[in-house]
């Protein structure tokens, strides 16, 4: 006798695997931001919460090529060891106006040197839409920190500094 119940249940893992996504392709190139918000200090430690925001050039003219990117984020730097680590999200927004969304992860990193994070993408709109996986890695450079809290650097994504 034939089984539904089984059928159903095949279908909708069929359905749930093949589903549309957007292979995660690996952006390659150079990321310069300028980073503006508020510092807490907290005993030997520092909390900062805030924003970095620049543009993104592809070493190849590749995916996200000439596109805006905004970085809601947070830092904590343990001032008696001189370690840091950052988190956030990012908004890419291309040429076309489509956005791409991620998430990054920059754990303990020794202050004044470069720091090795990753990246996922969760999402977008338009061409972006199921943009979802392994984004890679960068290293985040801090270049200036400016008197009046802010700060500048660059980042290179899926390529040594």
């Amino acid at each position: 006798m034939f089984n539904y119940k089984s059928l159903l249940v095949s279908l909708t893992l069929c359905i749930f695997f093949i589903s549309p996504g957007i292979a995660a392709e690996k952006a390659v190139g150079y990321f310069g931001w300028f980073g503006v918000g508020k510092t807490y200090t907290l005993g030997t430690s520092l909390f900062w919460a805030g924003e970095f925001s620049g543009s993104f050039q592809s070493a190849d003219k590749g995916l996200f090529h000439k596109a805006s990117v905004r970085c809601p984020a947070s830092q904590r730097v343990n001032l008696s060891t001189g370690m840091a680590s950052a988190n956030g999200v990012c908004i890419i927004k291309d040429v076309d106006g489509d956005e791409a969304y991620l998430d990054w992860n920059l754990p303990n990193w020794k202050l004044g040197e470069a720091g090795r994070g990753t990246y996922s993408y969760t999402g977008g709109t338009g061409k972006y839409e199921n943009l979802s996986g392994d984004g890679g890695y960068f290293y985040g450079h801090t270049i200036t920190l400016w008197d009046d809290g802010t700060a500048g650097g660059y980042s290179v994504w899926n390529r040594e500094p």
